[in-house]
């Protein structure tokens, strides 16, 4: 069983987060508990008197944050902690520390003030550790310039300069931390949003091919299957980059190239892909590529009569605009108007992502066919 089980158990119904922060506050009542019954009762037995004023505050209020956090109210338990150590640092500093003369207590006070920052740094919020940061200044400029500690003014600039440095790169690193907590969050909403989109374009999609005549069932299939694979590929190779919201469009159109030829078995027609890295954001890739699987899959089903041709691919930013071009030099299709007003569900399909992101679509037929689908970038 793991160390955070108990409190897993207890807050099994919490967010990770919150799950987390308990077993940890768990860990440092635990610590804070027996490092103050232990400095405590050492310097009774040492010293003949039972007052170190901020291990004794410490263990009371860890003791009753237990309580609490056992009874699963982090929130309750927390805030003992917090406000008890800030009270146990101002007490300790004002009849324990400041009658300290070495380097080493001087040194032991230093790390009491970054063990202070760190609790607010892990516990809390940015705002609130800034004042606690605030808070330890104030005690520091009490200690030099009123304590009498005679210590000359590098000594002093030395000492503020540090623990600044120490404080500053402390929030930094808790704020990148934060940062990434944050894009992580809005990555799960992302692909939770792509999720639902792609579910409605396989709904619209089935919708769409239970209209069709189900006199060849084998092929309202297979292009159903091949629609299906074009967004499976946008996602292959989005998930293997480094950035989440753009890919390059030109390996998607390599990895349709691939799929369709393998599954066609048009050996004996050529294709020419003239496409360079291009990165396109996944909003507008997914309609890209069902549109380019689309045209791909006409060109190498229905422009070769003779089972022989070319068929050259071409896909660029040009200026403010992307460009997809499918030429090819077979039978072409001898009335355009089909493109305008189809009647078939691939051209229909087109019509409507080509809506969808906002481009413009248009086929020429001579000596083959030539399809081209602008959009701005």
């Amino acid at each position: 069983m793991k160390l955070s089980g108990l409190t897993d158990q207890i807050y099994k119904d919490r967010d990770y987060l919150t799950k987390n922060r308990a077993f940890h506050l768990f860990v440092f009542n635990v610590v804070s508990l027996l490092l103050g019954i232990f400095v405590n009762l050492y310097i009774l037995f040492m010293k003949g008197y039972f007052l170190r004023p901020g291990f004794l505050i410490m263990l009371i209020a860890s003791a009753i944050s237990m309580i609490f956090l056992l009874r699963k109210k982090f929130e309750i338990a927390l805030k003992i902690v917090l406000i008890a150590s800030v009270v146990a640092v101002g007490l300790g500093w004002v009849f324990g520390l400041l009658s300290a003369k070495t380097l080493l207590d001087e040194g032991n006070k230093n790390i009491a003030l970054a063990i202070f920052i760190m609790i607010f740094l892990y516990f809390t919020n940015l705002k609130w550790t800034f004042l606690i940061t605030v808070y330890c200044f104030i005690l520091i400029f009490i200690e030099e310039f009123f304590a009498k500690q005679n210590h000359d003014l590098i000594h002093i600039a030395d000492r503020i300069a540090l623990f600044s440095m120490f404080s500053v790169i402390s929030i930094i690193a808790v704020k990148t931390l934060q940062g990434s907590i944050e894009e992580k969050n809005e990555l799960i909403q992302e692909i939770h949003h792509r999720v639902r989109n792609n579910l409605q374009v396989l709904s619209g999609l089935v919708e769409m091919h239970s209209g069709l005549d189900k006199g060849n069932i084998q092929s309202i299939l297979f292009d159903f299957q091949n629609r299906i694979l074009a967004i499976s590929e946008v996602h292959n190779y989005l998930y293997k980059s480094e950035n989440y919201f753009d890919i390059d469009f030109s390996e998607v159109i390599e990895g349709i190239i691939n799929n369709l030829s393998n599954k066609l078995g048009k050996e004996t027609v050529h294709i020419e892909n003239s496409t360079k890295q291009t990165f396109l954001r996944i909003e507008s890739a997914l309609p890209c590529a069902m549109i380019f699987s689309e045209l791909l899959s006409n060109s190498l089903r229905h422009a070769f009569p003779m089972e022989k041709g070319t068929v050259s691919v071409y896909f660029q930013k040009e200026g403010s605009k992307y460009r997809l071009q499918i030429t090819d030099d077979g039978s072409g299709i001898e009335d355009s108007e089909t493109w305008m007003k189809p009647n078939t569900a691939g051209f229909t399909l087109i019509q409507i992502l080509t809506k969808q992101i906002k481009g413009s679509f248009q086929i020429l037929s001579n000596s083959g066919s030539t399809a081209v689908l602008e959009f701005n970038a």
